[in-house]
């Protein structure tokens, strides 16, 4: 989205004046070196240095033009190194410091510790409650399940429904993750309230709305889990699929994961699954296609074709852990004489 937006938004534009950006691709070329130098872990990942090249601040993630433009000015504010506003965070907390501070751990995936930090801004600038309210509730609800509580969620996401500024669309948005979070942490009977909620504030949104494609997410959860009518989820979820793509392999193991995980519609999802596996055009893709054969073959309670196909996924790639997984877990099925 940054690379779409940065030649046309006047925000960036104006946030890029008087500095020099330098844009790199961690996957190609000199990138990997790069990657490992800094120790960037996700995309993306921003740095300001100074002129030693020593970090002055780093965050992740591009959310809005102008988020990233304050990160920019915040830079430019305060030129001190990272262990520098380290440092005099420890001794005088500012907002600022906390930011700063809350951004940089986020890039090391320390959601819980960019939180922390992110509360402490909440604390030194009220008048930015909302702000970063959102923000620690965006954290908190795609963070891993073990990171915070469903009642820690909850709270903040309360928080957020309640911010003057929380829009029709906001409201969709923080449904599809409350339900996220709620799945996650296996109560999804307290998530289905929000996903309701969520569905109401869809209404009158236009059909081209930023969040269309969350709302039929949104009703695809509610025909599984609210009215019972699995038919009508499956046909929901097909509809969400591209042109032709019973003829695209990675579709159709898209889809038949999908059956998987809700373990609906499972008859057609094997047979889909084994059609992705005639279609791979590598080992490396027919091994990934096995896999999720397999899965969906133990779901069907088909230990033996489970067994068979996570065999011949692992005969593709011995060292593969997730394959060794599937092995293990289908003959203690089969030893369990489930």
């Amino acid at each position: 989205m940054f690379a779409r937006e940065a030649s046309s938004s006047e925000i960036i534009k104006g946030a890029m004046a008087d500095v020099i950006f330098l844009a790199n691709d961690c996957e190609k070329g000199e990138g990997p070196a790069i990657a490992k130098k800094f120790g960037i872990r996700g995309y993306p990942t921003y740095y300001a240095v100074n002129a030693k090249g020593e970090p002055i601040e780093r965050w992740i993630g591009y959310d809005t033009a102008q988020g990233w433009a304050d990160r920019v000015a915040a830079a430019r504010r305060d030129t001190r190194t990272l262990v520098e506003k380290r440092a005099a965070y420890a001794v005088a907390p500012t907002a600022e410091l906390a930011e700063s501070m809350a951004n940089d751990v986020a890039t090391d995936y320390d959601w819980a510790g960019s939180v922390a930090y992110f509360k402490k801004v909440r604390e030194l600038a009220p008048a930015r409650t909302d702000e970063v309210t959102r923000t620690i509730f965006m954290y908190m609800a795609t963070s891993d399940a073990e990171d915070f509580t469903f009642e820690d969620i909850r709270t903040e996401g309360e928080r957020v429904l309640g911010a003057a500024a929380t829009t029709a669309e906001d409201r969709v948005e923080l449904g599809s993750l409350m339900m996220d979070a709620a799945e996650s942490h296996d109560r999804v009977a307290d998530g289905i309230p929000y996903l309701e909620r969520a569905l109401g504030a869809a209404t009158g949104l236009p059909d081209d709305s930023k969040v269309a494609r969350t709302v039929k997410y949104l009703q695809i959860s509610h025909a599984l889990l609210v009215e019972k009518n699995t038919p009508r989820a499956v046909d929901l979820r097909k509809s969400l699929m591209p042109e032709n793509w019973q003829q695209e392999a990675r579709r159709l193991v898209q889809f038949a994961a999908w059956c998987m995980q809700n373990g609906v519609n499972l008859d057609e999802a094997d047979a889909m699954a084994l059609k992705a596996v005639e279609l791979a055009k590598t080992d490396a893709e027919r091994g990934r296609y096995l896999g999720t054969a397999g899965e969906v073959a133990l779901k069907r309670g088909d230990t033996a074709a489970a067994l068979e196909r996570a065999q011949k996924a692992l005969a593709i790639e011995p060292e593969n852990e997730a394959y060794k997984d599937l092995v293990t877990r289908v003959e203690t099925a089969i030893g369990e004489g489930k």
